[in-house]
């Protein structure tokens, strides 16, 4: 598994991007998308399909309708460099479960969106998941823990140290989704019905899969190094990947790259 990761500050020059690193065989790029509370997102909400517009019009709060028109917006021009297409112009299928897909085309991506972040997922010809998290105090973690996680799981995040807990709850859940996300199935499959490593001494691994025990070697889990702010993880098909760190920079920033 490659453990490079590259982290390069490219500038959002408007409805058009400055040009961006290739993406090649065997790389993972991930795109960190922050808030732009002062930028103008109306070229954003112009290049969305008309399905698009109308999904961010349904929403009730205007804070809600902004972020979905700038992160869908910005997937849009990024996915666009990226196939050398319009970013109008691109089309999305979905799979059965919903997940969203470019018509013939080999790029693969995911996105995942928290409070303070968004990630954007690329790689070539395989199946990706991404999912973050903001960290933040949760009185009801136990519960949902309880709900959702498996029997092995609970019981790795129950003997974790308390000053610990949290974060490993945190861990658990990005990568359940990144997986879920990963693989296609959405929550179609519940999330207890498979296990994930939590403790903060293992390396990122799906454990046990009740549906189908081959997923176990077919899948990588990632942890993503985001800071102490933000959990996020990712899943991908097993292959030795190299990841490569992106930063949207919203307008005004100086062009940098930084290894």
């Amino acid at each position: 598994m490659g453990d490079l990761h590259i982290t390069e500050h490219v500038a959002d020059i408007g409805p058009r991007l400055a040009p961006l690193p290739r993406l090649t065989e065997g790389e993972v790029h991930i795109w960190k998308l922050r808030p732009e509370p002062a930028i103008e997102f109306s070229h954003y909400f112009q290049i969305l399909s008309s399905d698009e517009q109308e999904r961010a019009r349904r929403f009730r709060f205007p804070d809600l309708t902004r972020k979905f028109i700038v992160d869908h917006g910005r997937m849009r021009l990024l996915l666009g460099a990226y196939t050398q297409t319009s970013p109008e112009d691109l089309v999305f299928a979905q799979n059965n479960f919903g997940k969203p897909q470019l018509t013939n085309h080999r790029l693969r991506f995911n996105l995942s969106h928290t409070d303070g972040l968004t990630l954007l997922a690329l790689c070539l010809d395989s199946e990706v998941g991404v999912d973050v998290e903001a960290v933040r105090p949760m009185d009801d973690w136990a519960g949902i823990a309880r709900s959702n996680f498996s029997p092995l799981e609970n019981a790795a995040l129950h003997s974790t140290v308390e000053t610990d807990r949290q974060n490993a709850f945190f861990r658990c859940w990005t990568r359940k989704e990144a997986f879920l996300k990963a693989n296609g199935h959405g929550l179609s499959k519940p999330l207890d019905s498979f296990a994930v490593s939590l403790a903060p001494e293992e390396l990122p691994e799906l454990l046990s899969c009740e549906w189908d025990s081959q997923e176990m070697s077919r899948w990588f889990l990632v942890s993503l190094p985001l800071g102490p702010s933000f959990v996020g993880a990712l899943a991908i098909q097993r292959r030795d990947w190299n990841i490569r760190s992106f930063d949207w920079i919203a307008p005004g920033d100086t062009l940098i790259a930084q290894e």
